[in-house]
């Protein structure tokens, strides 16, 4: 229920000085007259305890968390293609596989819904935090946790959600990228293996056009489009955000797509995909691993790494930061902003190299 200070109470408006507590009473009250109509309509007749049995749902199935997780997560398989990604429904059920465990953990098969108390989140975090995980890995399952309590809002089986004034752990944004060297190293080697070939295609594509790899899984031909001054550009909606991304093309991406071309016999304009694999992408991303290793990169190369490359790449160029916005598709110029910091730190760095190295000299 909810609860306030009498002095915060004006019993004339009904209403409290608090604004959220305000609004659920609003919504509360409103769930009252609806269900009060229709049990009028309904049954003709309706009373003070007919009305609470309803409201308190007296005689409907009880709901658990992990009955309530298993339905959010149909739904969002339902999505997969349309508007949820494959991935993004992966990390929805690990969420759901270590919900599982947490219950588990505290000797229960399941937990009844309107038993979650705003504790429990906290022992939830103190779980994961034990198992060393990553912030970002700790905030997505926190997130799934709140996400199943706003279902059951939904759904009515409880008024509010005892997690939505909680605050998450402060995640470190590192990306990861390589520098013209390493790329260098990438664009002379050598590949025999043909699915190892195309996943190191693939990788420098992105570094000189910052596709994501689910956008370059989905690129056709027919995206690549000439402008009116004869200049060849990549013109697609983003696979994540559905925000149109217009990339010019390097020259070294339309090399890459002249032999995908080559390969594959079809005609520019055609519908035929880029970049078409015979592989999962699990496959591809250990192939891409290979060429890493063979190439001597420390670093273990991943597709999105590529895209960040891209990004750094194209800010130290000197090209605005607008425009990168534009060209990687992003929704919002803040997640753009990531590569201006990266390069104002590697310029603060090169610098200290180069004191460090005139004070050895003068000494």
């Amino acid at each position: 229920g909810e609860e306030c200070l009498p002095a915060e109470w004006n019993s004339r408006q009904g209403i409290t000085g608090e604004k959220k507590i305000n609004q659920r009473l609003a919504a509360f009250r409103e769930l009252v007259e609806k269900t009060y109509a229709e049990i009028l309509t309904k049954d003709g007749v309706v009373s003070a305890e007919l009305l609470k049995n309803r409201l308190q749902g007296v005689a409907a199935t009880p709901t658990t968390l992990l009955t309530i997780s298993e339905a959010e997560l149909q739904s969002v398989k339902a999505c997969v293609g349309k508007s949820r990604s494959e991935g993004t429904y992966r990390n929805h059920t690990y969420s759901d596989k270590m919900l599982r465990e947490w219950i588990e953990s505290r000797g229960q098969k399941d937990m009844p819904i309107d038993a979650v108390t705003e504790e429990m989140l906290e022992e939830f975090r103190f779980y994961f935090k034990k198992k060393r995980f990553a912030a970002k890995t700790v905030n997505r399952h926190l997130c799934w946790l709140s996400r199943l309590m706003y279902r059951a809002v939904s759904k009515r089986i409880i008024r509010y959600n005892p997690f939505e004034d909680a605050t998450y752990e402060k995640e470190e944004r590192k990306i990861r990228f390589l520098q013209k060297s390493d790329v260098a190293k990438l664009m002379a080697l050598k590949v025999n293996d043909k699915e190892a070939e195309q996943a190191r295609q693939m990788f420098l594509f992105s570094c000189f056009t910052g596709l994501a790899i689910a956008d370059m899984e989905r690129l056709k031909f027919s995206h690549i489009q000439t402008a009116a001054d004869g200049r060849r550009y990549i013109r697609k909606e983003r696979q994540k955000t559905k925000v149109e991304s217009v990339v010019p093309l390097h020259p070294i991406a339309e090399e890459i797509l002249n032999r995908c071309r080559e390969n594959q016999a079809v005609k520019e304009e055609g519908d035929a995909l880029v970049f078409p694999r015979g592989c999962s992408r699990s496959v591809m991303n250990s192939k891409l691993s290979t060429v890493g290793l063979a190439c001597g990169i420390r670093q273990r190369l991943s597709f999105h790494m590529a895209r960040h490359t891209f990004g750094t790449l194209s800010l130290s160029a000197g090209i605005p930061i607008e425009s990168i916005a534009k060209m990687m598709g992003h929704a919002s110029i803040s997640s753009t902003q990531i590569y201006a910091q990266v390069t104002d730190k590697k310029i603060s760095e090169d610098m200290d190299k180069l004191i460090r190295k005139q004070q050895a000299a003068s000494e």
